[in-house]
């Protein structure tokens, strides 16, 4: 159990049969229904992902039946599986990635760490002191890891706007940018930021790697390159790909939906060991629903740890979208509602109140304590709400930390 002021609800503890002998996933693979390549697809499977071996390890036309974390069973071929690597084995206590959401007001930004390597997902932020924390939080952790030299491995900017990108520049200068991932666009609130950047990658010595995702090229299970995942720790290696990048044709949604930013929105899934986190920048309902009609897509959006879509906006979630993800712990990024100016979540209404009920109700983990929080009404009308179970925003825990072991085990605490 956790203890201290400062601790949050926070075990999610993976389900193993009883008496099964245990193993990890030895490289990425699907999980199917039958022992045939050819039956459905329960779930897709990473390296170090912890699994019970079914009925006492026998193998069945070269597949063992597997238990997974969550409960789910299914079949992988024997090829795909390590026997002699426990999930103890595996790793060592020290292997644990720790991921950060900045409270930089009403914006984004998630400092990933990993054992031998950090990422950036935005680097947003409302105004001058949001840049000034979170370039502040970031010389912090660079102190205490002065072993990655100030370095991130990589930055991502889910799109082109100001609460995703405003302190990118900042960033880029006080840190080293190892590579830049982005949607491709220069225009939106955030063009002279993501334009100053364009140049900035080309002009460096060497040039710094930098990748814009379309979704044209995103496969059957998303895109991971070099430029993606960087990340190359020796026991757990964090699987890092983008499940969905911009639209340079209209896939059919209505002029203004495809005008709009926001749904051309990087979608980033990490994972590492049997714990995995989910990143949807600011997409809205028809991206969502988009990204939805994938059928190889919509199972490898499962996820323990999910960063609310447009700061808990009423277009930024929904039940379809919910239901494919199962999230454990939900974090909102979004603003103090006492701030009560423009481009605020005062002004915005976030985050809305049936969403975090809709939210609410579909996560089952508690959160201890309880906590009494504002939510918005509509525009500029927030309310109380009673939270019980594990819904966390910056607006009202601080920076967040969520830690997770290779074993799924997901421990969460807040500054505030």
């Amino acid at each position: 159990m956790l203890t201290g002021a400062l601790a949050f609800a926070a075990f999610f503890l993976p389900v193993s049969a009883a008496g099964a002998q245990q193993a990890v996933i030895a490289r990425h693979v699907t999980i199917r229904e039958q022992a045939d390549r050819h039956s459905g697809v329960v779930t897709y499977a990473t390296p170090g992902e912890a699994i019970s071996l079914l009925d006492g390890g026998a193998r069945d036309h070269g597949y063992y039946h597997v238990q997974l974390g969550d409960g789910r069973s299914g079949w992988v071929y024997q090829s795909f599986v390590d026997r002699t690597a426990s999930v103890a084995s595996a790793a060592t206590a020290s292997d644990v990635a720790n991921v950060y959401f900045i409270n930089v007001d009403q914006a984004n930004s998630a400092l990933l760490e990993f054992p031998c390597a950090a990422v950036l997902i935005d680097a947003g932020a409302r105004d001058r002191a949001g840049i000034d924390h979170l370039t502040g939080f970031l010389e912090a952790f660079f102190a205490r890891r002065a072993d990655l030299n100030r370095h991130l491995a990589a930055v991502f900017i889910t799109h082109t706007h100001v609460d995703h990108n405003r302190a990118l520049k900042e960033v880029a200068l006080r840190f080293h940018v190892d590579h830049y991932i982005h949607n491709g666009f220069q225009t939106g609130s955030g063009s002279a930021n993501a334009k100053w950047m364009a140049t900035y990658v080309q002009t460096q010595s060497p040039q710094i790697p930098s990748e814009a995702i379309e979704e044209g090229s995103v496969g059957p299970t998303g895109k991971t390159d070099a430029n993606i995942d960087p990340v190359n720790c020796p026991r757990v290696d964090p699987d890092i790909r983008v499940l969905s990048g911009s639209y340079p044709d209209n896939p059919g949604w209505q002029d203004g939906d495809f005008d709009n930013q926001n749904n051309h929105s990087l979608v980033i899934k990490v994972t590492y060991g049997a714990a995995r986190f989910l990143f949807t920048g600011d997409l809205e309902k028809p991206a969502i629903e988009t990204l939805l009609d994938r059928p190889t897509i919509r199972p490898v959006l499962a996820s323990d740890v999910w960063l609310v879509g447009h700061h808990g906006a009423d277009n930024g979630t929904t039940a379809e979208l919910l239901a494919a993800m199962k999230p454990q712990v939900v974090i909102f990024s979004s603003g103090n509602p006492a701030v009560q100016v423009k481009w605020t979540a005062w002004a915005y209404g976030h985050p809305r109140r049936s969403i975090v009920t809709m939210i609410d109700h579909a996560v089952q983990r508690a959160r201890s304590p309880a906590k009494d929080v504002l939510v918005a009404d509509a525009v500029k009308k927030f309310t109380p709400y009673h939270l019980t179970h594990a819904l966390y925003d910056t607006a009202w825990d601080g920076d967040i930390h969520v830690t997770a072991k290779p074993n799924g085990t997901i421990t969460v605490k807040g500054s505030n």
